[in-house]
């Protein structure tokens, strides 16, 4: 069975050698401290941008000198400057699957920083032959304005019950449970990642049990959990004592 160890160890003496790759780090569970036996790995490689192309080749054949590549499935990544492919190897968990990003060197290297101290995004560097990776004191200033359009949203959002009702009167669950994730539990999670990843708030439940306390995780739990009409229309007007609660919460800050 090829392990996490052998794959992040192979992929380092064959990538660091070459001299249009300066950096190589990992993301993700093993830069975060999260890591079990479920857990994917994330790479991360900045190369030259001229060589793009032999980049994909030194992966894909230091992946293959480890076991077949049974799967790979190429994603189109929202940034112009980074690409992104995932892999499996056969002889390898199910659950290891390798998400690889490549980074073109002429990215802005000021999109690569990392927050001290932040549980959501982190870096753990393979090799680093250009100082690329470096860790700064957050400066929440920087996300305040965003962060306050996601709270008159989320405001907005809880004038809007009405919308959920209806559908529950109506008995039409389907309606009424996304209308509920929609107006109801969506905001709440939305203040929850302005008070704990303000940072990070637009990363919704990706991760979030890592994330908040455990009192507030159990409490949202609840209110995600609904297999009646019955249950959501028991729990809007407790989700709204909640929201206020929240609020408060973030104007004591």
């Amino acid at each position: 069975m090829i392990t996490r160890k052998q794959i992040i160890n192979h992929l380092t003496e064959k990538l660091k050698p070459l001299p249009w790759c300066y950096a190589f780090w990992l993301e993700g569970a093993d830069a975060n401290g999260t890591l079990d036996k479920y857990s994917d790995i994330d790479f991360w490689l900045d190369v030259e941008d001229a060589n793009e192309e032999d980049a994909y080749q030194a992966v894909e054949n230091a992946l293959s000198e480890l076991s077949e590549i049974d799967y790979k499935y190429i994603m189109r990544h929202g940034h112009p400057k980074i690409r992104q492919r995932i892999y499996h190897l056969k002889d390898s968990s199910e659950y290891l699957m390798i998400d690889f990003c490549w980074q073109l060197h002429s990215r802005n290297p000021d999109e690569c920083k990392y927050l001290k101290g932040s549980k959501v995004e982190s870096a753990k560097a393979l090799f680093d032959k250009v100082g690329l990776i470096q860790f700064v004191e957050p400066d929440l200033t920087l996300y305040q304005k965003q962060n306050e359009s996601r709270i008159a949203e989320a405001e907005y959002r809880y004038t809007q019950h009405t919308r959920v009702e209806k559908y529950i009167r109506r008995e039409q669950f389907l309606e009424a449970w996304a209308y509920y994730n929609r107006y109801v539990l969506e905001p709440l999670i939305d203040l929850l990642r302005v008070i704990y990843t303000p940072a990070n708030t637009d990363y919704y439940l990706v991760h979030i049990s890592h994330h908040i306390p455990k009192d507030k995780l159990e409490k949202l739990k609840y209110f995600a959990q609904n297999a009646t009409l019955e249950a959501m229309d028991k729990k809007i007007p407790e989700a709204e004592a909640w929201f206020a609660e929240l609020l408060k919460e973030l104007d004591g800050q």
